[in-house]
């Protein structure tokens, strides 16, 4: 089942997952940022606190709105993920909800010592949802969730010991930020939960079943994005397409299951000659295997195929007490990107295939590189060759 896997095995770009968290909190958050001022309107309008005290009223209006403006382009902000100042983004929002929580907190505790029941009910009425809506959008952060709760209950809870000397009323506060702490902690769970199933399923989704290594899906996605970064930075990317010699006949000798063995065994080559974090590599389909080498130029790519060449060629296939050698030949390119455009991912693709065309022309294990220039008409003759 994809919920046995531990969450540390799809949970492999601690960046990436940072910025889903909080783009997950902020999307769960912006529904409450201007509930705060829209309510203290209709509670302080209906219970005449406007026309008694009009300048506490404005005054803490005009709080709520600013809060709630600078909470709203903060969640702006996180929500394009803006990686160089994440960490200051993410601090602003952490001071947002808790300036909010900390302000309506405060006003509920100031409401139990006016003597004023509507105002009391209201009050008491609005903020236990405040508190159970803000738990379960403040969920996927534990820290945060926490946080809101309890600044925003501990106000009345010092105020119903220490002013009013009601025990009874702490201890009914007490009770709820108990419930509602446990409550948080059990969203927590529940998100992380739906989460890593989440993720599990989309990295099964992504991930060749026969290699594990990446599939043709993942491949693509990830050469069309690589392709936006380099365009962006005007720098290098390559690609190469792997083969391997002979497939056929070492089916046909050896039979499919050493053919499987030999594919499993050769896509643990490639990842090992390629000891980059931001290498790329992919079973495209069949025996092919496809690689992208992020800012490498062509003499670099050159010198990574030529090492994947010569390791698959020295390396022995063993499979239950059957062993053979086998080879690959590959194709490559590399191109400095200066603008990016739709039909870039798949024109870099093809050239690397056609330069693996000429490596299998040429006689197998060895390693080509594509003519830019001839590409289009290689591509042509390729349709008709091996």
């Amino acid at each position: 089942m994809a919920s046995s896997q531990p969450l540390s095995s799809v949970l492999d770009d601690s960046l990436q997952l940072r910025l889903r968290l909080w783009r997950d909190v902020v999307k769960r958050a912006r529904p409450g940022i201007m509930l705060y001022p829209m309510l203290w309107l209709v509670i302080s309008y209906s219970t005449q606190l406007m026309a008694t005290r009009p300048v506490f009223s404005w005054a803490m209006m005009a709080l709520l709105v600013a809060t709630s403006a600078l909470r709203w382009v903060n969640s702006r902000a996180l929500g394009r993920a803006i990686v160089a100042n994440f960490r200051w983004w993410q601090l602003g929002l952490y001071a947002g909800v808790l300036a909010h929580s900390i302000i309506w907190g405060s006003l509920f505790a100031y409401s139990l010592t006016m003597g004023q029941a509507e105002f009391l009910f209201l009050m008491a009425f609005s903020s236990a949802g405040m508190v159970a809506g803000g738990s379960n959008s403040f969920s996927p952060v534990k820290a945060l969730s926490y946080s809101y709760i309890l600044t925003f209950i501990l106000p009345s809870f010092f105020v119903s010991v220490w002013a009013l000397d009601s025990w009874g009323e702490a201890a009914l506060i007490a009770t709820y930020v108990f419930y509602m702490l446990n409550l948080a902690r059990q969203q927590h769970r529940e998100y992380w939960r739906s989460l890593k199933n989440e993720l599990t399923l989309e990295k099964q989704s992504r991930t060749d079943a026969l290699t594990s290594l990446s599939n043709r899906r993942y491949f693509d996605e990830k050469l069309n994005e690589l392709c936006h970064l380099s365009s962006r930075d005007h720098v290098q990317l390559a690609v190469l397409v792997v083969d391997c010699d002979h497939f056929k006949e070492i089916n046909d000798q050896y039979g499919h299951d050493f053919g499987d063995e030999c594919l499993r065994q050769l896509g643990g080559l490639l990842t090992e000659s390629l000891p980059r974090a931001t290498d790329v590599c992919a079973r495209y389909g069949g025996e092919e295997f496809s690689i992208i080498l992020a800012g490498t130029d062509l003499a670099g790519a050159q010198k990574v195929a030529e090492r994947i060449r010569a390791r698959v060629a020295e390396h022995e296939v063993r499979y239950r007490g059957q062993a053979t050698h086998i080879t690959v030949s590959i194709g490559l390119t590399s191109e400095r990107l200066e603008k990016y455009r739709p039909e870039l991912p798949e024109q870099l693709f093809k050239r690397a295939d056609v330069a693996l065309y000429r490596a299998k022309r040429a006689g197998r294990n060895c390693v080509r590189s594509a003519d830019i220039q001839y590409a289009g008409a290689e591509q042509l003759d390729a349709e008709a060759s091996v």
